[in-house]
């Protein structure tokens, strides 16, 4: 817990720039400045801390990330919905307690980091010092599949951005990322970088948003470590696992974003593996094998069969519709396959009778 400093709100250091700080007293005049970078919905001082209210903080850029270091007394309020971005807040000392997405969550140096997948929340803080920033959801993504190779789609991290947690130091790999990102946050504590622009040039950002691309997505380690041993084995077995889930749900509507959702792969990567592989795009070959699979369904019919249940099953909008895209395909219309197919099960029916 972050001790009352007594009103000497300058003796708390902060990440950075410790020297360079604002100095709020008024709380009203800080919401408004607030509010002008971020979607403020309430903010006040809590109960029997209004006269000794105070803020201390800085606020630096490194490429596209905004940082804000600073120092509160304890305060409350809630913060509106960002598309498109996460929050995040780095506690070194004091404590913060959330509510967002039917959640309750605490951070406080045991728990030191909280992500929000740019959710309304609300917060009620103790004396805290901390560290509080904005990521960008897409960024994230195609970090994490940049880090993960050639040919890796990001839709397969988007679930791992889909709600708010909290980072508990209670194994190794999440202790010594935070370790990492701490100290990327110390190369911001150089004024003449900022200065002469250095922090752009050193790419200070990249280096933070692939840190959270490992805090965030744990799958990422298996798929480097794949990469490490030489993956191609693997991603050959990935590609054949989707053609044998595809195989399984041809009765189903399956989309080329499906299909990088399954395997992890890119839209363009998917492209080339089926034209290497088959002659043609994914979904071409998707809708080869579901009319060929509903052909070999009529062709092996039982009495109550029919075009339009064949059609139904497998997800075309209409019996017409089918009989039309089955007529271009195999040049013959789908109930003379089905007549063909009783005929010949006919006989086979009487010699086992």
């Amino acid at each position: 817990m972050l001790e009352n400093p007594g009103g000497n709100a300058s003796a708390v250091p902060l990440l950075f720039h410790n020297r360079h700080t604002q100095l709020d007293r008024d709380p009203q005049a800080l919401a408004v400045r607030l509010a002008q970078n971020h979607p403020v919905l309430d903010f006040a001082p809590r109960h029997g801390h209004v006269a000794g209210f105070v803020h201390r903080a800085n606020t630096i850029r490194a490429g596209s990330l905004l940082l804000t270091s600073g120092y509160t007394s304890p305060i409350e309020g809630a913060m509106g919905e960002e598309t498109g971005n996460a929050y995040l807040q780095f506690c070194l000392a004091g404590s913060i307690r959330y509510e967002t997405q039917g959640l309750h969550q605490v951070i406080h140096q045991a728990r030191p980091l909280w992500f929000s997948p740019g959710a309304e929340y609300r917060f009620t803080t103790d004396h805290l010092n901390a560290l509080v920033m904005r990521l960008d959801l897409e960024r994230l993504r195609s970090t994490a599949a940049a880090m993960a190779g050639v040919g890796v789609s990001q839709q397969r991290f988007a679930s791992d951005l889909e709600r708010a947690r909290v980072f508990v130091c209670e194994n190794r790999r999440t202790l010594q990322l935070i370790q990492v990102f701490r100290r990327t946050l110390s190369l911001l504590d150089n004024p003449d970088l900022d200065t002469h622009g250095h922090l752009d040039v050193l790419q200070v950002d990249d280096l933070i948003y692939r840190v959270f691309a490992l805090l965030l997505h744990p799958r990422l380690d298996a798929v480097l470590a794949v990469n490490r041993q030489g993956g191609v084995a693997s991603r050959e077995r990935i590609f054949e696992d989707l053609l044998e889930w595809i195989r399984a749900n041809l009765h189903t509507p399956i989309n080329l974003t499906e299909m990088e959702r399954r395997s992890g792969y890119s839209r363009r990567t998917l492209q080339l593996a089926f034209k290497q592989r088959f002659g043609c795009g994914p979904v071409q070959w998707f809708r080869r094998q579901r009319l060929e699979q509903a052909r070999q369904e009529l062709l092996n019919s039982t009495s109550d069969a029919s075009v339009a249940s064949v059609a139904e099953h497998y997800g075309f909008a209409s019996q017409s519709d089918f009989s039309r895209v089955f007529m271009a395909h195999f040049g013959l219309r789908p109930s003379d396959v089905l007549r063909e197919g009783r005929r010949q099960l006919w006989p086979r029916a009487l010699s086992t009778s």
